[in-house]
């Protein structure tokens, strides 16, 4: 019940007191007060993801959250002294698969089998989530992305040093535990993300999209990188990239910002400060030309449409969301009325993915043609309709609709208290500014006509387009 009322309670969070501090390593804090619950969120930002990565590690990233849920040498183990030579005996046994034959592979697996029964008299399964469920957490979970990795639990007020003892202790002492299992389980993700379309054809847009930066990279990673990432490779990565210079620490509901400052000193403060190295992400060049791509796949047919947009935090980009929210936001978006009204397609949507401004953006159109029409003619349907719009411009109704619809889901997200934390967060970890989100709610509201059909003209262009189709053989 509790837990509910902090999610969806909170009326308007305009008044919420949001305070920033920064611990002597760098680590930045963020607090916002609202009393209304004796409930907190604590959220811990990491500015890494998969477009840090390289080809051979691709992955890592998500492998690595999987892994900090697995322990450090205090938690999810009875006896870490014992329970480490173990742990390494099975590195070492893992690491001569590769060069054994099938008789020597067959000892190894057995060996390998015996070690980890060992490691079972030692190793307690999941005890971060036991401990948190013990003290009342719950939605405790975490995700990658293609430039963040967060973690985050909502807990009652008065257990904010538990989640500051586990927290601290699992990012800055991690275990490898069970890693080679959790690599397996990583690697059955991968093979769901194949079996459905939409993840496929995801991949394809993104793939064929960007030639040279990373954001291209696959957030679960390639079966061939994952399955043979080695743990060396993955603690390096974690101690280039989880420093505390990188990170973002975000306290939201019933907290004091004085008082929860010191306990977060106590239990951060000591976190070592590691210099991340030199990162420079590849930018993508102009694209001359459209680039097309055909996916075989036994599904209903699909294509999306992707163009390359301005950068995340640019006045051009709000005027980019504020077409998209016109094409296809409501029954009454012009994509809406264009096609889906007149039979051509069942379901079209168009979205900006903005990686947090470490790329060029992604405005990209999904539709799904109905059976009987074709790709070329659903492509030159939704051209047509763009076009026009270049010819005739965007009515002041269509216009003044899409801007509140916009306007109205940033601030329809930002009344959970939750959310709300994960973009004050997000704000300060892109933007440097946890207040950043107020700027943008101004920048939207300055979005005029003229704002919108020039970022039509300038990034919705057929000859500047990445095309992709998925489904089965279609004439």
């Amino acid at each position: 019940m509790f837990i509910l009322l902090f999610l969806s309670i909170v009326g308007s969070n305009s008044g919420l007191k949001i305070t920033r501090k920064t611990l002597e390593n760098d680590l930045r804090v963020i607090f916002i007060e609202d009393h209304t619950s004796p409930i907190f969120g604590g959220i811990v930002q990491f500015d890494i993801g998969s477009a840090y990565e390289r080809p051979g590690i691709t992955g890592t990233s998500h492998l690595l959250e999987h892994m900090l849920f697995k322990g450090t040498k205090k938690m999810g183990t009875v006896n870490y002294k014992k329970e480490a030579p173990i742990i390494e005996e099975i590195h070492k046994l893992y690491s001569r698969l590769d060069r054994a034959d099938s008789v020597e592979r067959e000892k190894i697996l057995k060996e390998i089998d015996n070690f980890k029964g060992e490691q079972e008299k030692y190793a307690i399964p999941a005890e971060i989530w036991s401990i948190y469920s013990r003290e009342g957490g719950t939605w405790m979970n975490a995700f990658t992305s293609n430039t963040t990795t967060q973690y985050f639990i909502l807990l009652p007020s008065n257990k904010k040093e538990v989640w500051a003892k586990i927290e601290s202790d699992r990012f800055q002492n991690p275990v490898l535990r069970e890693f080679y299992s959790e690599r397996d389980v990583v690697n059955e993700e991968r093979r769901m993300y194949e079996s459905r379309s939409g993840s496929v054809l995801w991949d394809h847009l993104v793939c064929n999209s960007y030639i040279a930066s990373p954001v291209r990279w696959s957030v679960i990673g390639w079966t061939s990188d994952i399955m043979n990432v080695t743990p060396e490779e993955v603690m390096e990565y974690y101690k280039a990239y989880y420093v505390p210079e990188r990170c973002v620490i975000v306290l939201a509901g019933d907290v004091d910002p004085e008082e929860d400052f010191k306990m977060v000193q106590k239990y951060f403060g000591k976190w070592e400060k590691r210099n991340a190295p030199l990162i420079r992400l590849t930018e993508e060049p102009q694209q001359n030309g459209i680039r097309r791509a055909h996916v075989n796949f036994k599904a209903s047919p699909q294509m999306a449409i992707g163009f390359h947009g301005p950068l995340y935090g640019e006045k051009e980009y709000y005027a980019a969301r504020v077409l998209v929210s016109a094409l296809t936001t409501g029954r009454s978006s012009i994509f809406e009325k264009t096609l889906v009204n007149t039979g051509m397609a069942s379901e079209i949507n168009v979205h900006v993915d903005n990686w947090d401004g470490k790329a060029k953006s992604l405005i990209y159109i999904l539709t799904h043609p109905m059976k009987d029409v074709s790709f070329n003619t659903i492509e030159d349907k939704i051209f047509s309709v763009l076009d026009s719009l270049k010819e005739n411009g965007i009515s002041k109704k269509d216009l003044r609709r899409a801007r509140n619809n916009f306007k109205m889901n940033l601030l329809r997200r930002r009344r959970y208290i939750l959310w709300f934390a994960f973009g004050v967060g997000n704000g300060e970890r892109v933007m440097g500014d946890p207040e950043f989100y107020k700027k943008e709610l101004e920048m939207i509201d300055s979005i005029t006509a003229n704002d919108v059909m020039n970022a039509l003209k300038e990034y919705i262009n057929k000859d500047k387009s990445t095309i992709v189709t998925l489904g089965e053989e279609r004439i």
